[in-house]
């Protein structure tokens, strides 16, 4: 039996039954190209609203309050010109974006800097057009990487310390501060001090003295540090936590 014009076909043959959908799987690389060209246009209309609301709200009454420092224009100029701006950046930031992320699988510092100076490229373009000088533009490109870059490692850095709260606090305790980066080369977080043995902390070069110092303060607080390890992942209160 075969139905025609609808979005499925059904064939039977001796008994078995096949079913044939029309609509085709959108491919990996189908999947990207669409997503690259959504993020393209959502950074578009997302940096002409902020780049409009910023015009209008911020840069015309400063205008008006400075007229030697900033141009004359109307509050509708402003809200044109930087929603063009804002638009222009976004869009080449958002779409580089979604290529890195395909390309290299990941977001990682590498990708956010190459888009963020897509964005700058973009930000020059749409300022000076194709009149501005190329070194501009690379300057514009250059600062908007390296801003990002740095703002991407400081959230990375604090990312990564949040998992040594107890073992900084217990280093700081027993004036051992030093080796805290012998923690961190090992990844000894947090959730790892009730776990930790003699070779352990002899494999990340902590020596002897400190060693014992370490291992006695996590046997007396033991209780505390994994108390202090359910908290923050589940959110545990006082209370939960039976005697």
């Amino acid at each position: 039996m075969a139905i025609m014009g609808g979005e499925e076909r059904r064939v039977t043959s001796g008994g078995d039954t096949m079913e044939h959908s029309s609509r085709k799987e959108i491919s990996p690389t189908q999947y990207k190209v669409i997503e690259t060209v959504f993020m393209t246009a959502f950074g578009g209309v997302s940096g002409a609203v902020l780049g409009g609301i910023v015009g209008t709200v911020i840069m015309a009454p400063m205008a008006r309050r400075y007229p030697r420092a900033l141009a004359a224009l109307r509050r509708t100029q402003y809200a044109r010109s930087y929603a063009l701006e804002g638009s222009a950046v976004l869009a080449a930031w958002f779409g580089i974006e979604s290529i890195m992320r395909g390309i290299r699988g990941k977001d990682d510092l590498t990708s956010d800097m190459v888009s963020s100076s897509g964005g700058g490229l973009a930000y020059s373009f749409a300022m000076k057009g194709l009149k501005g000088q190329p070194a501009h533009a690379l300057c514009n490109s250059a600062y908007y990487a390296a801003f990002s870059g740095t703002i991407e490692t400081i959230k990375s850095r604090n990312a990564q310390d949040a998992f040594y709260t107890e073992t900084r606090a217990m280093l700081s305790k027993l004036g051992l501060e030093e080796y805290e980066k012998n923690f961190k080369k090992g990844h000894l977080t947090d959730p790892t001090l009730p776990l930790l043995t003699d070779s352990v902390l002899q494999e990340v070069n902590i020596p002897p003295g400190p060693r014992l110092l370490i291992l006695d303060h996590i046997q007396r607080f033991e209780y505390k540090l994994l108390y202090s390890y359910m908290d923050q992942r589940y959110g545990l209160y006082p209370t939960m936590v039976c005697c």
